[in-house]
């Protein structure tokens, strides 16, 4: 799509550009990881690299190159990944397949939280928005807002495992409930699980899942979230990512030496002969 359709359909109705999306990071979120709270993701060491993965699918949609094979036309004059809109056809399904192929080519495949992974979701609120009985036209709202900038959505559909040994309902005083309704909506209290990669997205969408029986209906609530709505608090788990540029030269170094010591034994064990036992050498049993 040229720079003057663009124009048409107004910036607020096609995906983000990665410098973009980078900046949309920047919204005064809270994160915390390590003990502290994170002051802009894009910049951090614990999340730059991987935002920067995630910038380059944006990046792509607006490639003329690639536009036919990710994107499809929207109702409301801009376009989408096809993935986040529900195929009407099976050459729309198949093309939307497609689509997801020449994506994951981007990241080798290595980014399985990669923006992809929640849109096909987002297009069953299309498709089968009578699923949410009563709220059907929230599930089409979201459908279409989703379109709109190709939001990166995460999702949190488990309760902490506070204690795995006490059963499912176990910590019911953490898990995220329903503590008050009113007119414009309800409130929540309480934590839930995020998924993979969930401070560099953009809303979550909140249940629970099907396979945990719930008897009070206040546990079980479902939405979707702007991750820097005010309340939310995101706390990390270790990054791999930070992990991995503090530890490399020493990981290098290891299995150099490994690989060494191990080629060291091997031709020691050959000149012992076939039949030598308990072969010994530099620490090599």
């Amino acid at each position: 799509m040229n720079e003057s359709a663009n124009t048409r359909a107004g910036r607020e109705h096609i995906p983000f550009t990665g410098a973009e999306y980078l900046e949309s990071l920047n919204d005064d979120r809270e994160v915390w990881i390590y003990g502290e709270r994170v002051e802009n993701i894009a910049e951090h060491p614990a999340f730059r690299n991987s935002a920067r993965m995630i910038a380059r699918p944006y990046d792509v949609l607006h490639d003329p190159a690639r536009k036919d094979v990710l994107t499809a036309p929207t109702e409301w004059g801009g376009f989408t990944h096809r993935f986040y809109r529900a195929p009407g056809t099976v050459e729309e399904q198949v093309a939307s397949r497609d689509a997801i192929a020449e994506w994951q080519k981007i990241a080798w495949g290595r980014m399985g939280r990669s923006l992809d992974y929640k849109g096909c979701f987002l297009g069953t609120l299309g498709a089968n928005a009578e699923f949410y009985r009563g709220f059907e036209d929230n599930a089409r709202a979201w459908y279409r807002k989703a379109q709109e900038k190709t939001w990166y959505f995460n999702h949190a559909i488990m309760n902490p495992p506070v204690d795995r040994g006490l059963g499912a309902d176990a910590g019911r005083g953490v898990f995220i409930r329903v503590t008050r309704e009113a007119d414009a909506g309800f409130y929540v209290k309480g934590a839930k699980v995020v998924a993979t990669g969930s401070a560099l997205t953009h809303h979550t969408f909140v249940c629970h899942v099907g396979q945990v029986a719930v008897q009070d209906p206040a546990f079980s609530p479902v939405f979707i979230t702007p991750t820097n709505a005010p309340g939310v608090k995101l706390l990390c788990r270790t990054s791999n990512e930070y992990r991995m540029k503090r530890t490399y030269r020493g990981r290098i170094a290891v299995i150099s030496r490994a690989f060494g010591v191990r080629r060291a034994y091997e031709w020691r064990s050959r000149q012992a002969g076939p039949t030598a036992r308990g072969v010994r050498w530099r620490g090599c049993r």
